[in-house]
């Protein structure tokens, strides 16, 4: 089941809800994600619903999005069983925790890649 067959476009899910349908190992990742978004990069998240049919509408439903100054640094998309984590440029598919620090460094890459445009300016 995707995430938008069972969470109503007018209706975000809750965490209990969200926990329920990833799972609880999931949803520490998710949690040790999020943790890790507001305490280093000070980033609150927001959630949003996506219509995308792209890739057989994995990508449509609620998601959690993770931006500072109007960037970008990743969107997490929970899905049954496992997190769809989009970097810009990379996207992963989080079941274990050496995917979640896969992720991780993607999003320092990609902080640094802000800041070196900033910079350049």
């Amino acid at each position: 089941m995707l995430n938008y067959e069972l969470f109503d476009k007018g209706t975000q899910p809750t965490e209990a809800e969200i926990k329920d349908f990833v799972g609880t190992e999931i949803f520490a990742f998710y949690t040790d994600l999020d943790n890790h978004m507001r305490e280093r990069y000070n980033i609150k998240p927001k959630f949003a619903y996506s219509s995308c049919a792209m890739d057989r509408n994995i990508w449509r439903g609620w998601n959690i999005k993770y931006q500072k100054s109007g960037k970008s640094f990743c969107t997490i998309y929970p899905q049954q069983d496992y997190l769809l984590v989009l970097v810009p440029g990379k996207h992963f598919e989080v079941r274990n925790a050496e995917t979640v620090g896969d992720v991780k460094r993607a999003v320092e890459v990609r902080k640094e890649e802000i800041s070196f445009k900033k910079k350049a300016r």
